[in-house]
Parts: structure tokens; sequence; C-alpha cells
């Protein structure tokens, strides 16, 4: 029994082999308008490596020295608490922009659209030419031209893709580091084999996998039907303005009007022709559509030919396309914008009230406490001293309790560097407290006004 019409993926043939795409473009006002933000995030993915903020690189995620750069602000392994706020930001803003504008982040910010539809179509376009020239080509025998050029496409896309796995590559190990793997794969394993791991991945989904990872891989298009509602923004085809399909009938003076007029829809198939998955936008609004607006452009310059107003295809809900008002204002938008205004708000107040400076007191690994010639036990202890301000800081540390202690420490102060954690041996020296444990109490000041005490614990024997 043959499937019905849409339960069948354009992409795959009737034998159930895939049917490969070679879709047109076209330039448009939402067409540029997507360029223009696809470049913008392109330049932001490529730039944030390469440059400085406060003296450390935009974006740069140190894990051997447990620092996080991010344009300006240094988050260190203690501020693990904002990966909270981070995750609660992703949910509940998928969550209300889904509700709200749809799949907007599949046309217009998703990866996968950004590069194969902003760099990777375009070079193919480029070097092998228009859809049929493409298929031409491919469906022809080997000659030296059609080596030539595939040979010029691959190499385009190895540029593409090596540059993006560097760009990517340094986010971790920074811009000096991806230098030297790049020039000595040995000194650094580990980031030569992600580099080679990723240019490979990029490669394969450039020239083979495609719109696959759409269709195929990514998740989103299929929860989007529980984020998604009738109010929901979405590309539509308008049914009622475009239906029945076919171009307006001549009628010759004293015949009859037809009973039924065409509506606008010419049924030129060029909707289907652009678009990067292979769908019919006509069918109505499908897993498959990634909201790239290439259909909306493409029936827009059909409609302005026959000078007909634009829109039949077009931004719209699937309440708007019955007849109806789209409610903008509805419960899930409501719940979730609160919970995005409350994780924000949450990470702002963090933010606000995060200390420039951490101490810490850690034993150090050995004896806990040694007696001294003197009769007094000695305790060593380790300063941590985290500075998250935008400078250096010199600090002083002077011992507040027990009063009969002594506090000795290798130099008067300690400086710090800006976004640095550093470590320093404090001897603290008492008679037998008494108890097998007491506790004794630091201070730690600047000259800042900065001033934080801290507790430790003051180990002996236990007394016979």
């Amino acid at each position: 029994m043959p499937l019905a019409e849409n339960d069948a993926l354009s992409t795959i043939g009737a034998s159930g082999r895939r049917v490969w795409l070679y879709p047109l473009r076209v330039v448009g006002r939402f067409v540029r308008a997507r360029s223009l933000v696809a470049w913008g995030l392109m330049a932001a993915l490529f730039v944030a490596p390469w440059i400085d903020i406060a003296g450390h690189p935009a974006m740069f995620f140190d894990f051997p020295h447990r620092r996080f750069y991010f344009w300006g602000l240094t988050l260190f392994a203690t501020d693990a608490n904002y990966l909270l706020f981070l995750a609660g930001t992703l949910v509940f803003g998928v969550f209300l922009f889904t509700a709200v504008f749809g799949r907007v982040w599949c046309g217009w910010a998703c990866p996968q659209t950004v590069f194969m539809e902003s760099v990777i179509r375009p070079i193919e376009q480029l070097i092998e030419g228009k859809p049929s020239q493409r298929k031409k080509l491919d469906q022809g025998p080997w000659t030296p031209t059609k080596i030539l050029k595939k040979s010029l496409k691959l190499g385009a896309f190895l540029v593409v893709a090596g540059a993006t796995a560097t760009t990517l590559v340094a986010y971790f190990l920074g811009r000096n580091g991806v230098i030297e793997a790049q020039f000595a794969p040995g000194s650094h394993p580990i980031g030569t084999a992600f580099f080679v791991s990723m240019t490979a991945i990029f490669m394969f989904d450039f020239t083979w996998f495609r719109e696959q990872t759409c269709v195929v891989v990514c998740p989103y298009g299929r929860f989007q039907s529980v984020l998604m509602d009738a109010d929901s923004l979405t590309i539509g085809y308008d049914v009622a303005r475009g239906e029945p399909r076919g171009k307006p009938a001549k009628v010759r003076p004293g015949a009859e009007p037809p009973a039924e007029p065409a509506g606008d829809c010419v049924d030129c198939k060029k909707c289907v022709q652009v678009c990067p998955t292979g769908i019919d936008i006509r069918k109505g609004i499908q897993l498959e559509c990634v909201n790239c607006t290439a259909c909306i452009d493409a029936c827009d310059s059909i409609m302005d030919k026959l000078q007909r107003p634009r829109g039949l295809i077009r931004y719209t809900s699937e309440r708007a396309l019955e007849g109806k008002k789209t409610r903008i204002i509805r419960p899930r938008v409501v719940l979730y914008s609160l919970g995005l205004v409350a994780v924000l708000a949450g990470f702002a107040t963090a933010v606000t009230l995060r200390q420039p400076v951490e101490i810490a007191l850690n034993r150090l690994v050995g004896a806990p406490f040694v007696q001294l010639p003197d009769g007094r036990y000695q305790n060593q202890v380790e300063l941590r001293i985290a500075n998250k301000s935008g400078h250096d800081k010199t600090f002083e540390v002077e011992l507040l309790s027990p009063p009969a202690a002594e506090l000795y420490t290798p130099i008067p102060t300690f400086t710090v560097a800006h976004n640095a954690v550093q470590k320093f041996p404090i001897l603290v020296r008492q008679v037998h407290p008494g108890n097998r444990s007491s506790t004794f109490a630091l201070k730690v000041k600047d000259a800042e006004g900065f001033t934080e005490t801290i507790e430790g614990v003051f180990l002996a024997p236990d007394r016979e």
C-alpha cells in the first residue's frame, strides 16, 4: 500500500535511497537580513579567541588553570554556581523564544544553517554553477573539468572546516597553544586530535550529510510541537488565498467567467526549489522546515512579477492562517517570561554581590603539627587568595586569636595579580591549647579597605 503524500520525506526516493537536493539560491529581503545576522554570528565566533578584553582572550576555557574568560568577565572554579544560571537562561530562553517566535533559532542562528546557507552553498554555486548545472555535473562522467571543479570545491570546504576547527580548539588551548599545536602536533596530542576530529566532522557535514543534520539528527524539530502552539510565529502558506492553484483563465468577450477563479498560487514550485530541506511549504507546517525564509523571498519575487500582493507565504501563525487573531500574551508565554526574568535577575544579583577577593585556608600535606624545641606546637597551613578584581592587590595577614599564639609568614605582604589565585604558607605557633584541637582567627586586609576574617583549626596531640 503506497504511503500518503505527506508521510514520506522528500529526501527519500521510492526505492528508499537518498534523493540529493540542489536548492536554488534566492536573494530577497529576508535572506539578506538573515545573511547579515549569520555573518555577525560567525564574526563573533571567529574573533572571540583572538582578541583581548581586560588582558585576556574574549572567550577562553582555561581548564588547566580552572578559568573561564567571557567577554571581560573572569569566572573561577569556585564560580560554578553561575553554570546554574546559564542552564536556566538556556532552558527558559529556548522555551520562551520557541513559544513566541517558533523555530527562529533554526533559520537564523543555528550553526548548521548559518554555515550551510551563508558559506557552503554560495561557494558551491560559485564553483559549480546553478542547480541544473550542479546536477548535470554530478550525473556526468569524470572529466578534467569535473575533477577540477570538485577539487576546488573540496579544497574550499576544507579551508572552512579547518579554520572553524582551529577556532574551536583555540577556545580551549588559547591562541598560542593552538598555533603551537598546528606547527608541532605532538606538543598537544589532545588538541591535535580534537582539531582533526572536528575538521573531519565538518567536512562530512559540508560534503554529504547536509540537510540530514536537521531532518535526522537534530532533536529540536521533534520537541518543537511541545513548545509551540497555534499562536507561535511560523512560516506558513495562505491556503485561502492561494487555492486553487493555477494561472487565471482568460475569459473571452461574452463568455461566462469560470465558476471557481484561480487563487494567487500559480504552482511555479519555486518555493520547493529554494528549500534547503526539499519540502513543499504548501502542505502545511512540517518537521523538516527550518524557517530559513527562502520560500518567502521566492514567492514574493513571483508575486512582484505578477503584480499581486506579497505574503502568500509569510511569517504568521496557524491561528492567523485560520482567519483568527493571534494571541501574543498567553499562559505559557507569561510563565516562560517569569522564569527567564527570575533567572536573569538571580544572575545579575550574583554578579553584583560577587566578592572581588576570595580567601580560604587549607592544611598542607604532611604532619598536622610539630613540636618546637621550646615546647610549643606549630601548625603549617596554606592561605589561598583569589583576586577577582581588575588589578593587582597586596595583602597583609594579622593573627587575631588566640592572644598567646604567634604568626609567622615568609614575607610580610602577599601580592596577587588580577584574575589570579596564589597560595602562601603560614605558620601558627602556640603552647598546647589544652585540647586536641582549637581554633585560631586571621584577618586578611589590603590597602583599599578590603578586610576579611577567616578561622582555622589548630591541631595538637592529646594531653597525657
